[in-house]
């Protein structure tokens, strides 16, 4: 009896299952989510306090704050570049004041998302390049895996960097390989098969948790909206935290982004349930934002009725006009998103600070 006792106790420990044993970060975010989600939906921007639609650079800036007071409760951030030592992503926002802005967001109580989209491995061009058969040869025995390898463990760097002045690791959540079953990719539809991009998922989480430690990383599953079969695509339950979907209006036709909402949310509602997962709008907008009453007629009246954790609006970029998403001082959009802000189940970084 001592030797089985002797043995569960040392399972306890290896596993940090004992009493009084803190949960790993990323355990105490989804558990926060979770409760969040029972107050309302997150409203996220990407890029927010870095740049916005008129400006870029400042410190303790923010298009949604300008707006209405508070910032996002989601902050989105890219890490593209950082597997190249590049001092700043794609977007030409530097690492450094990301991992700051991170921090700040974390501080505040709000929470954060990092997507990835890694040059082309094989032919050394942008994420957008699918030619090569890159996925292949990142894998052990391909051309390409001694240094995707390395890759993996810039990012993991990163990962392990976020702690604050205290030595508190932020948790964040990680979307990684999404949309998958577009084209546009190297790791998508073009040449990469269902049961390879699975491969890809599983590989990059287990060096990322297994091997460096990353147990701050909330990971995220984002198809493309239009997927023909969400779980075509789906690496198992045991790799995923949150199911979400990245669906845009490129074509300013509110009709069409109407029936697809309904679509795509009607899904994850459903595939959440099953599967016992969050769900979010991992990427979402109308491009350029044509339509000045768009949140509140258009987006809201359909988003409100699903048990959303988070919509995650894109960016509004300085140097690309098209790059429009959320609302900023001057647009015609400005007070149809403070009338949507103050809906009390929209909610805001001062809305979440609270709930632990």
């Amino acid at each position: 009896m001592k030797k089985i006792c002797s043995l569960v106790i040392g399972i306890l420990v290896s596993t940090g299952m004992m009493a009084g044993e803190p949960s790993p970060p990323a355990s105490q975010l989804i558990a926060r989510l979770k409760k969040i989600q029972k107050k309302g939906m997150m409203v996220g921007h990407q890029d927010d306090p870095v740049y916005g639609h008129n400006w870029k650079w400042d410190k303790g800036r923010s298009d949604v704050k300008d707006v209405c007071g508070d910032y996002p409760a989601v902050m989105g951030f890219e890490l593209g570049g950082i597997e190249l030592g590049h001092k700043e992503n794609i977007d030409h926002v530097p690492f450094d004041r990301m991992r700051q802005e991170i921090i700040n967001q974390y501080k505040r109580g709000g929470v954060i998302t990092l997507s990835w989209h890694p040059s082309n491995p094989v032919t050394g061009k942008n994420a957008w390049d699918p030619s090569g058969n890159p996925v292949k040869e990142i894998f052990p025995g391909g051309s390409q895996y001694q240094k995707f390898k390395v890759w993996l463990k810039i990012i993991a760097g990163f990962f392990n960097s976020l702690k604050t002045p205290a030595g508190k690791i932020v948790p964040v959540i990680f979307r990684p390989w999404h949309e998958m079953e577009g084209n546009w990719f190297w790791w998508g539809s073009q040449g990469t098969s269902p049961e390879e991009y699975k491969k890809l998922y599983i590989l990059t989480y287990h060096r990322l948790t297994d091997l460096y430690k990353c147990d701050n990383l909330v990971w995220a599953f984002s198809p493309n909206s239009g997927i023909d079969d969400y779980m075509k695509y789906y690496p198992g339950n045991h790799y995923v935290d949150l199911l979400g979907i990245d669906l845009y209006d490129f074509d300013h036709n509110n009709a069409v982004y109407e029936k697809n909402l309904r679509h795509d949310l009607d899904m994850l509602q459903c595939l959440g349930r099953q599967q016992g997962k969050l769900i979010a709008l991992t990427e979402t907008g109308a491009q350029t934002l044509p339509d000045s009453t768009w949140f509140t007629q258009v987006f809201w009246p359909i988003a409100k009725k699903y048990p959303i954790c988070y919509s995650l609006f894109w960016r509004n970029a300085w140097d690309s006009p098209k790059e429009l998403y959320i609302a900023a001082p001057g647009l015609s959009v400005e007070k149809d998103f403070k009338v949507f802000a103050e809906d009390k189940r929209t909610l805001f970084d001062k809305d979440i600070e609270k709930i632990k």
